[in-house]
């Protein structure tokens, strides 16, 4: 389904689009900031559904609507607005509005407000093609925006909603430290709006949080947890995500534990490390996406995909995420030991990776661990000779 979405709070865009997302498989959400931009979107490709605005940097929302609705009266058109009185609502009601959603809205309505239509049948001739091979759907994955499985419940998201204005970005970062697909939606989301206004980028999941504020960290986090389409399903990559789930916060707490013991920034090391394995987490959901259309994996066993398409994915998660360079240098150093033995905290997340995957061991290990400037007691204990 293709859908457009018109609004110029770049945050409530990307959370509205998380919505809309999360509640169907196969949503495409073309983004507009100006009534300009989506006329001509809208000329370009005529969506599915259509959302947007009522004041916009170049005018009213309603001429979108007047320019649908000159040509088509089908199409479901929500407005989201901060303007609800009657006037407002009266004037998008003569307009064939289907829906008029009032700001700020609270996140399992919208997404309670959107599901008929989201669900709804398609026209003839928009109906979605035939399944393609699995080789095509993994390349056209790498088109979309990309997502992680989530396994983030609402039960636990909603006592923090309630207690939201004695919550602190230290309290929310505490309870998130081990959800790598909330933690990489906050980084972008913070990262888009820090950038804006300070360019200063943002490595850490507390950051992330202080930079946006309590209260939509929380309705991102709302918004995930209310993801029907991101839990696996599949034993076999279940059990995958599992274990590089674990794997990556077992990088992540050993990588931090090595900063903090050499005066380095350990909260840098524990983000790359919870987020070293996003590629692999990625595939694992769109074969989930792919067997749930109805397709097999009966001729490409996972562990062989996974091998195959994890660096593509994981390079274009950094990219689509924005990550700062930094953060990028620190992922990458996991898996790849790095050129300029200078830079310690490059040594210490490789060497959390070795320790991990129990290779701390031998005379390349003993020299990165001295040239980190670690105790090498210490970190080869338990390793094997």
């Amino acid at each position: 389904m293709n859908i457009l979405l018109l609004e110029d709070d770049l945050l409530i865009a990307d959370l509205v689009e998380m919505v809309l997302t999360n509640s169907v498989a196969g949503a495409r959400v073309t983004q507009a900031t100006s009534v300009g931009q989506a006329k001509m979107a809208w000329r370009r490709q005529p969506a599915q559904l259509v959302l947007c605005d009522w004041n916009l940097p170049d005018g009213s929302g309603l001429e979108l609507v007047k320019l649908i609705r000159s040509t088509d009266t089908a199409t479901p058109i929500v407005m989201i607005s901060a303007s609800s009185d009657r006037q407002h609502v009266m004037a998008a009601a003569r307009y064939g509005i289907s829906d008029f959603i009032a700001k700020p809205f609270d996140v399992a309505m919208l997404q309670q407000r959107l599901m008929p239509l989201l669900h709804a049948d398609l026209p003839v001739g928009q109906q979605p093609s035939a399944l393609p091979s699995l080789d095509d759907w993994l390349n056209q994955a790498l088109t979309d925006k990309l997502r992680l499985p989530t396994e983030l419940d609402q039960n636990a998201v909603l006592p923090l909603l309630a207690d939201s204005d004695s919550l602190s970005p230290t309290d929310l970062a505490q309870n998130w430290k081990n959800q790598p697909a909330l933690t990489a939606r906050l980084l972008k989301q913070a990262n888009g709006a820090s950038l804006k206004r300070s360019g200063k980028p943002v490595s850490r999941l507390d950051e992330a949080i202080a930079t946006l504020g309590v209260d939509l960290s929380l309705r991102t986090a709302m918004a995930l947890a209310l993801d029907v389409t991101g839990s696996l399903h599949d034993e076999r990559l279940i059990e995958l995500a599992r274990h590089y789930q674990t794997t990556a916060e077992q990088v992540a707490t050993i990588a931090r534990a090595m900063a903090l013991s050499i005066g380095l920034n350990g909260l840098n090391c524990y983000t790359a490390g919870l987020l070293s394995r996003s590629g692999e987490l990625a595939v694992l959901r769109v074969l989930q996406d792919f067997i749930t259309r109805g397709g097999s994996l009966d001729d490409a066993p996972p562990e062989q995909l996974l091998a195959q398409w994890a660096p593509n994915y994981g390079n274009r998660l950094k990219q689509q995420w924005g990550l700062p360079l930094p953060t990028r240098e620190l992922i990458g150093a996991i898996h790849i030991a790095p050129a300029h033995a200078t830079q310690r905290a490059l040594l210490i997340m490789h060497l959390a990776g070795l320790r991990v995957a129990s290779k701390l061991h031998g005379r390349d290990a003993l020299r990165m661990l001295r040239q980190a400037g670690l105790e090498p007691e210490k970190w080869l204990a338990d390793t094997p000779e």
